[in-house]
C-alpha cells in the first residue's frame, strides 16, 4: 500500500500504541475518583500536561485543555470566547470547524468579517489587519497551515501586525496540519489567544487533542458536567489517549528537522515528477495550486495539491484506490460533498480546475520509491481518463 493522504489522517506510531496498550490494561482508574489509583490517573494525567507544555515551551501564562480532537478545540475557542456578540473575523480558507463555528454565531447577528479578498496564495495579506480594527475585531481566526493548501500563515508576522494595528483583536490559530511539519517558534505564545492540535494527524491517537490558550480569557463551557480542566470542558479524561499524545508531540518535536529535511525531499521529487510527467504527455496540463518552494514560512513541505483538467480528481482517485495507492481531494470532513472544494475556488480556480484536482500530503514515514508508484499510476490513469473527459468537455 502506499498511503499518501496524512493530512486527512496518520498511522499510529509503534511506541505510542505500546504505551498506550499498557495504559489501556492497567490504568483503568476514574482520574475523579479520591482513592489512590484515581489519584494515580489523575498525577498521571498532570504529568503528561507538565511534559507536553515541556515540549512544546508553552509558557505558564496559557493553559493546555484536553480535547477529543482539533474540531472540539477550534469550536470549544470560538464560541467559548465570541459567543453570544465579540466580533470574529477569518480568511475564509480555513477547516469546516472553524468556517462552521463562525457560521453558528452569524445566527445570532455576529457576522464574520471575511478577510477572502486580501487572500494572497492562500494566505493572508497582512495589510489587510487595519481593517480589523475598523470592524472591531475581537478574534482574528486563521489557519497556521491550511489543510488544503499547505500554504502558512507566519504567526510571529501576524501578531506583530496586529499589536501595531489593531491592539484589541486576539489571534486564534488552528495548528491541526503544522505541528510535527513545521518548528514551533516560542515566542509565538505570548501574542496568541488560542492554538488547537489534533493526535491522529501526529501519529498519534483519533479521538485526543489540545487546545492551548491564554489563561486570561474566560471561555464558556460548550459541554456541561463534572467541571474538569478548570471548569472549562468537562468531561472523564481519557488517560490512555493522553499518554499517546504526549508522546506523540514528543516524537513530532524532537524529529522535527529531520521530518522537515524528509518532506521537502518528497515533495521537490513529486514536484518534479509532476513537471516531467507533463513533458512525457502532451495532453497534461499541471497547475500547481500549492507554493512550490521549500520556504516553511510560506509553504508547508507535507502538502502539494495540483490541477489537472478536464479529468475529475475523485475519478482519477479511485482508479489509483485500485492500485493500493492513497491520495486525498482536500479536506477529509468534506470529502462526501459533491460540491468543488471552497478553498480552491477561494484562491480564485475554477468550478472545473477544483473539482479536477488532488492533494499529496506526506508523513515521515513515505519513500521516493512510493511517490515514483504514484507518478507512474497517475500518468497510467490521466492517459485511460483523458479521451473520455475531453469527450465530455466538447460536448458541454
Amino acid at each position: 500500500m502506499v498511503y499518501l493522504d496524512n493530512a486527512a489522517t496518520t498511522p499510529m506510531d509503534v511506541e505510542v500504541l505500546e504505551r498506550m496498550h499498557g495504559a489501556m490494561r492497567d490504568l483503568f482508574a476514574n482520574s475523579g475518583t479520591p482513592y489512590k489509583i484515581g489519584l494515580d490517573a489523575k498525577g498521571l494525567i498532570e504529568k503528561s500536561a507538565e511534559s507536553i507544555a515541556d515540549t512544546l515551551q508553552i509558557p505558564s501564562t496559557h493553559r493546555i485543555l484536553f480535547t477529543s480532537g482539533g474540531t472540539e478545540s477550534n469550536n470549544l475557542f470560538i464560541k467559548g470566547l465570541c459567543f453570544p456578540d465579540k466580533k470574529t473575523a477569518f480568511l475564509g480558507l480555513e477547516h469546516p470547524s472553524v468556517t462552521e463555528s463562525l457560521k453558528f454565531l452569524n445566527q445570532f447577528g455576529n457576522e464574520p468579517f471575511s478577510l477572502l479578498p486580501f487572500q494572497r496564495e492562500g494566505r493572508l495579506d497582512l495589510g489587510s489587519i487595519a481593517a480589523l480594527k475598523e470592524n472591531r475585531v475581537k478574534l482574528l481566526c486563521l489557519s497556521h497551515v491550511n489543510n488544503e493548501l499547505g500554504t502558512v500563515n507566519d504567526p510571529l508576522q501576524i501578531i506583530s501586525a496586529l499589536a501595531k494595528e489593531s491592539p484589541q483583536t486576539r489571534l486564534f490559530l488552528d495548528g491541526v496540519q503544522a505541528v510535527g511539519k513545521l518548528k514551533l517558534n516560542p515566542k509565538m505564545w505570548k501574542g496568541l489567544g488560542g492554538y488547537s492540535i489534533s493526535g491522529h494527524k501526529i501519529h498519534g491517537p483519533k479521538g485526543i487533542g489540545l487546545l492551548i490558550y491564554d489563561s486570561k480569557l474566560v471561555l464558556s463551557p460548550q459541554m456541561h458536567g463534572g467541571k474538569q480542566q478548570f471548569g472549562v470542558r468537562s468531561g472523564t479524561l481519557p488517560l490512555p489517549l493522553i499518554m499517546g499524545l504526549e508522546t506523540a508531540i514528543k516524537h513530532a518535536v524532537t524529529q522535527i528537522e529531520q521530518t522537515q529535511t524528509h518532506l521537502q525531499d518528497l515533495s521537490r521529487h513529486l514536484i518534479q515528477g509532476l513537471k516531467n510527467l507533463q513533458e512525457q504527455l502532451p495532453e497534461l496540463k499541471i497547475y500547481f495550486n500549492s507554493l512550490v518552494d521549500a520556504d516553511s514560512t510560506r509553504q508547508s513541505p507535507g502538502m502539494v495539491n495540483f490541477s489537472f483538467p478536464p479529468v475529475e480528481g475523485e475519478v482519477i482517485l479511485h482508479h489509483l484506490e485500485a492500485e493500493d495507492i492513497f491520495v486525498g481531494l482536500g479536506s477529509a470532513c468534506s470529502a462526501q460533498s459533491k460540491e468543488p472544494s471552497r478553498i480552491l475556488m477561494g484562491i480564485g480556480l475554477s468550478e472545473e480546475q477544483a473539482r479536477c484536482s488532488l492533494r499529496i500530503s506526506f508523513s515521515r514515514n513515505n519513500t521516493l520509491e512510493e511517490i515514483d508508484q504514484f507518478l507512474e499510476a497517475f500518468g497510467k490513469a490521466y492517459q485511460t481518463l483523458y479521451p473520455t473527459f475531453l469527450q465530455k468537455a466538447e460536448h458541454r
